[in-house]
């Protein structure tokens, strides 16, 4: 007995698939799933009329979450949920406790899940089309979005920003804030929740960036790389002859940017923490020896 996959079969599916303490089927004569224990009374003469729906257990459900945490690019993001995941007894509430910390990121899992859950049900179907010598339906194109992305807004900077870029500098900065130059361009999520900003410095005809800050939450999607190439778009009709920019060696991965960017390393900085330094009288060395 042949059925048509609907929209609101599709939905009926999903809801059940997660269901672990019941079977379900679909009924293919009205189309409508059901529990597979209020059919033993019902007439089923040709046999094909109720259709187990797909199977879906919890290590379906866990080895989802694996690939979502596995793909997230925000490495703060990644870590917390791939933690989660170690939890053993009691991971799904884990994972879900971890998810809560970061709305965005929660938004993306349950679109990510649904999507997945989805294709199965198409393959599913496919194979019964199959079966009844049909052609398969198609399945959903994968997004060319990248599924972790958000809909990000740059604009430039406006004078009512300055307190959300001060809140953002004392969150980059540890609580320890250390100067913020003249923002000019800023970043804010679609539901404009101020996401990140870039501030300069300039000296003659030299442009020196002192803030590339993004929020924890939203790196790793490209949010840096964008605000500094737009900066840069915007200085080369602005008689600026270099741009500097000092990179914290705990962002050296940001140099690849800067690389393919025609950025180039002018001069290494090194820093020593006195209060790191031992006892016994400091070994100086003569520079001109070395």
């Amino acid at each position: 007995m042949h059925f048509e996959l609907t929209p609101a079969l599709i939905e009926g599916i999903l809801f059940c698939m997660e269901n672990q303490n019941a079977r379900f089927v679909v009924d293919a004569e009205n189309s409508f799933v059901m529990d597979e224990k209020d059919t033993a009374d019902a007439d089923d003469s040709g046999g094909d009329r109720y259709i187990p729906i797909p199977e879906w257990h919890s290590s379906d459900g866990f080895h989802l979450m694996e690939c979502f945490a596995a793909g997230f690019h925000n490495p703060l993001v990644r870590d917390a949920l791939q933690l989660s995941l170690t939890q053993g007894k009691g991971v799904f509430r884990a994972f879900k406790a971890a998810l809560s910390a970061f709305p965005n990121a929660e938004k993306h899992w349950f679109s990510f899940k649904r999507r997945r859950m989805r294709r199965t049900i198409v393959s599913w179907y496919n194979a019964l089309r199959e079966q009844w010598n049909m052609e398969k339906i198609g399945e959903e194109p994968d997004e060319t979005e990248d599924l972790f992305s958000e809909d990000f807004i740059f604009r430039a900077y406006e004078t009512n920003d300055g307190e959300a870029v001060k809140t953002l500098h004392n969150i980059c900065r540890a609580g320890k804030p250390h100067g913020v130059g003249d923002p000019v361009l800023v970043v804010e999520t679609a539901r404009h929740e101020f996401a990140g900003f870039i501030a300069v410095k300039r000296k003659g005809t030299d442009l020196y960036i002192c803030n590339l800050e993004v929020h924890p939450e939203y790196r790793g999607l490209g949010i840096g790389s964008d605000l500094c190439s737009r900066l840069i778009q915007t200085v080369k009709q602005e008689h600026v002859s270099k741009v500097y920019l000092d990179l914290p060696v705990e962002f050296e991965g940001f140099s690849r940017f800067l690389y393919r960017s025609s950025f180039k390393p002018v001069a290494t900085r090194y820093c020593l923490m006195t209060d790191t330094l031992a006892d016994a009288p400091f070994a100086g060395v003569n520079p001109s020896r070395e």
